[in-house]
């Protein structure tokens, strides 16, 4: 049973595009996943934006992200479900990505961004790995330039392995091409953040600077 969205009733249209981006499709047929993107490194992000104040656990410290990063965190709402709260240089290009993936989707006839919402961008902690081990890596969220995509009503997928909901199959094609990185890459099937190597060329390009 589809639960109700933001508390009102879901009407037929809506259940309809909620299952059809929830079915699952095979990954194989997708590939190749993240080619030339590489997941940005623990010291990529502390050179660029700073560290965060340490130590962290596995639950949001929003008060200890670096300096920087607060300084550059907005609240934005991008989409109908999605508002977030993330660095500028990847929120703008958050926006320009779905911008682009709703027309594609509504030229098909569905209305994504009906049913598109997220579990969030800035989270400031260490990560949380599919394997369930403990971690001492600091999470990308901790940044403000990873987020973690659902269907709304529905959990985030998490390691899904050789099938991935439509949802995410759509969006990855158009936030690789854009520098994103897709946590499929390390079995997190809902994640996406900015490349390691776009994060370095928003450095020398200035656009961490206040």
């Amino acid at each position: 049973m589809v639960k109700p969205v933001l508390n009102s009733p879901a009407s037929e249209t809506l259940i309809k595009e909620i299952n059809y981006y929830l079915e699952m499709i095979d990954l194989h047929g997708l590939l190749p996943v993240n080619a030339d993107l590489m997941s940005a490194q623990e010291d990529t992000m502390i050179s660029a934006l700073g560290p965060p104040m340490l130590p962290l656990t596995k639950t949001d410290q929003p008060e200890r992200a670096s300096a920087l990063v607060k300084a550059l965190a907005q609240i934005v709402t991008v989409s109908k479900h999605i508002v977030v709260t993330g660095i500028r240089p990847a929120i703008a290009s958050l926006r320009d990505v779905l911008d682009k993936v709703f027309k594609s989707e509504t030229a098909t006839g569905h209305d994504f961004e009906s049913v598109l919402g997220t579990e969030g961008m800035l989270n400031v902690r260490y990560r949380n790995p599919t394997s369930g081990a403990p971690s001492t890596k600091i999470s990308n969220h901790s940044w403000g330039t990873a987020i973690d995509f659902k269907i709304v009503g529905h959990s985030a997928p998490g390691n899904t392995g050789g099938q991935i909901p439509r949802f995410v199959a759509v969006l990855l094609p158009f936030m690789n091409k854009a520098g994103w990185y897709s946590g499929i890459g390390f079995h997190d099937t809902m994640h996406f953040e900015v490349s390691d190597g776009v994060i370095r060329q928003w450095a020398k390009d200035g656009k961490f600077k206040l």
